[in-house]
């Protein structure tokens, strides 16, 4: 017997297949009987349905046991609705549903049908209680979404004691509760993560009591809520260590007062995450006093002011956060990147930071700037997202690009609304050197139009997006 052809062991083009793109996996299939049973699980892996993508029920129902997440939303017409219902997938991880397709007699049945979720959206639902009391018997439920959630009467008891069993993430945006039930009396010891947005005064009461029930709570996320009470009050728990294991918050708001941010972080433990949008003076303030000890187990961080001035604050995390992986911050000068300390966050993925200049010093400064950049090899993600075409990086050779040929990792980079004079050598080079780059936003050369036509077919016939 012939040896198997290593590019036909199914073991390794199982492995392959995890990094093709989606665009791609059909055509992998295509190759081979071989090569047809190990991408064949990946194409079917997500199936999304709407309006606008032709829906093939029968295609579905064949591949049925393959589909792990299965996303439906715009429900166009009776028959869309009649379809969606008579699917099952009996290996179900996710579902994510924005309408639903059946009556509230039908909807227990259906959702019966997947009790292996670990993961469900709703988003405009119509629920009764006997559609909570279903999911109470879901002891693989990790993950709950739940939009314009509104519970009365009898739902709200059977909510709150879904929340006590297996629930490990929770949120939920707009609910309406009208009062908090058995709350008091419970504890929601698995909860590790909750989000909230949009917060009504008449609610918040009772997520602020929700919240003192969940011991084991590591990651608290805010948005929409711009009450000062309630901040207020999430301050006062997070001084009084309500949570030992704390550690990742992200609130979206400007119109959250400075103290009481300073009193949140200056309050946790430990932060390995932090979202924060912050007022100008606040950086002025002894907010990086309050971060250092943390630099050390720093992961995550982003901050975003309300006037977007420059400050040098992005210089200080690069230079001091080993294991950041995603920053997003202020404005910071050319001259400060380059006369600064040597950047030395090497995980980092994700950067979204306008590096600035506001003189003639560029071409002295840039390669110096180019020099930090290609530092962060293992950077995906690259977005300066300036306001206005001027003072900002040059993506030329000339200037010092080839400095970032280390960034092989890099798959999407926005240069929107930057005047870039980019030429056919520098396409050549991207092609060579980022060669795992899918998407690449804003205009190449801003004087010639032809040639940024041309620029621009080039990079399309090589996969890469371009808007």
């Amino acid at each position: 017997m012939q040896p198997t052809h290593f590019q036909e062991i199914p073991e390794l083009l199982s492995y392959v297949a995890s990094f093709v793109q989606r665009r791609d996996l059909t055509a992998c299939a295509l190759v081979s009987k071989t090569w047809h049973q190990a991408f064949n699980p990946f194409i079917w892996h997500d199936v999304s349905w709407n309006y606008v993508r032709p829906f093939l029920p029968q295609a579905i129902h064949r591949h049925s046991q393959l589909v792990k997440t299965f996303k439906a939303n715009r429900y166009s017409n009776k028959e869309g609705r009649k379809e969606v219902s008579g699917l099952r997938f009996p290996n179900l991880v996710s579902l994510d549903m924005s309408q639903s397709p059946f009556s509230q007699e039908d909807m227990k049945e259906w959702i019966l049908g997947h009790s292996s979720v670990t993961r469900l959206r709703l988003d405009a639902f119509d629920l009764s209680p006997v559609f909570w009391s279903t999911l109470l018997g879901f002891r693989h439920l990790k993950d709950l979404r739940v939009w314009r959630l509104e519970l009365s009467g009898k739902d709200v008891d059977t909510f709150w004691q879904l929340c006590t069993t297996h629930l490990v993430r929770l949120e939920l945006s707009s609910p309406k509760i009208t009062y908090p039930g058995n709350t008091l009396s419970m504890e929601f010891p698995s909860i590790k993560e909750l989000k909230l947005s949009r917060l009504n005064e008449e609610v918040e009461i009772f997520f602020l009591m929700f919240m003192q029930r969940c011991p084991s709570l590591t990651s608290f996320w805010l948005d929409g809520v711009d009450s000062p009470g309630f901040v207020s009050s999430f301050s006062d728990l997070v001084a009084a260590r309500t949570w030992s294991h704390f550690h990742s918050l992200t609130i979206n708001s400007f119109k959250i007062s400075s103290d009481i941010l300073s009193k949140i972080i200056g309050s946790m433990q430990q932060i390995t995450a932090l979202h924060i949008s912050y007022e100008q003076d606040f950086f002025a303030s002894n907010f990086m006093e309050l971060l250092r000890p943390h630099f050390s187990n720093i992961r995550v961080l982003h901050l975003r002011s309300n006037d977007e001035s420059i400050s040098p604050m992005a210089q200080e995390v690069l230079s001091s956060c080993p294991l950041l992986e995603q920053l997003t911050a202020p404005p910071i000068d050319a001259s400060v990147v380059a006369e600064g300390k040597p950047w030395v966050c090497m995980r980092l993925q994700k950067l979204k930071l306008t590096i600035v200049y506001k003189d003639s010093t560029l071409p002295d400064l840039q390669p110096l700037v180019f020099a930090q950049l290609g530092r962060l090899v293992l950077l995906e993600v690259w977005q300066p997202y300036p306001h206005d075409t001027s003072g900002v990086l040059d993506l030329t050779l000339e200037n010092g690009l080839g400095k970032l040929s280390t960034l092989r990792s890099l798959r999407y980079i926005n240069f929107t609304n930057t005047s870039q004079e980019m030429g056919q050598q520098e396409i050549d080079w991207i092609l060579q050197h980022w060669t795992s780059l899918e998407m690449f936003l804003g205009r190449l050369n801003r004087r010639d139009i032809a040639l940024d036509v041309s620029l621009n077919e080039q990079l399309k016939r090589h996969g890469i997006k371009r808007r």
